[in-house]
């Protein structure tokens, strides 16, 4: 048997599904005509500063070598920060995950992800949205925006009104994830956008914590 016919050769996806009888997997069709080149750029725009924050978070706090420097220089100080990090972090989502407008008669635009999928009337959208305002709902964000974060509720505030927040940082980066997801189909469905932000050389989280360790070696000496 010749090479030729031993080896099989695919040229495209398309080609690979046809030569094992395999039905195409169904293409998100999205009119991008529908949308406001400018809304879409706010919207990134924002969103992108939430990738940004979560980004510092993540390589801060995330690692065990990194917070043993955090905290041999300041553990009350970067507690604080990690707190507000937390804080900002989840306030952001929520306002992502607001509905599409509010105000009576709903006459307020909202800057939210639930707008776009609206606007988009796509049944695979839909969906995804679904998907993930479920797994928002599960983490009790919503809730800590609306009753402290976003408005000091006075019976929340005096413990008479209790709820819980089910959430690690791994739930907010897949949170993260899902909302790019659903931006990437809106935009292009072959596009797989990165939610890590690439920080400014030597003002990156590698770079602040080894400067934070040199003076902690240096009080040390």
């Amino acid at each position: 048997m010749s090479d030729e016919k031993k080896v099989c050769r695919t040229s495209s996806l398309e080609e690979f599904y046809d030569r094992m009888g395999f039905s195409l997997p169904k293409q998100v069709t999205v009119d991008r005509d529908l949308f406001e080149e400018s809304e879409l750029k706010c919207f990134e725009d924002y969103f992108v500063s939430l990738c940004t924050d979560l980004t510092i978070y993540n390589q801060l706090f995330g690692s065990d070598d990194s917070v043993a420097v955090l905290n041999e220089f300041n553990n009350f100080i970067f507690h604080r920060i990690q707190l507000n990090f937390i804080e900002k972090i989840c306030l952001k989502i929520a306002c992502l995950m607001d509905p599409a407008a509010s105000g009576r008669n709903c006459s307020n635009k909202n800057l939210s992800l639930k707008r776009f999928v609206e606007i988009a009337n796509c049944p695979e959208l839909n969906k995804a949205y679904e998907k993930l305002y479920e797994s928002y709902e599960k983490t009790g964000i919503k809730t800590w925006r609306n009753k402290i974060l976003a408005h000091t509720d006075l019976n929340t505030a005096m413990g008479k009104f209790t709820f819980n927040l089910n959430f690690e940082a791994d739930d907010l980066n897949q949170i993260i994830r899902e909302i790019q997801d659903i931006i990437d189909l809106i935009k292009d469905p072959e596009v797989y956008t990165d939610t890590e932000v690439t920080l400014p050389f030597d003002s990156d989280v590698n770079s602040f914590i080894f400067k934070l360790s040199k003076l902690n070696r240096a009080t040390d000496a």
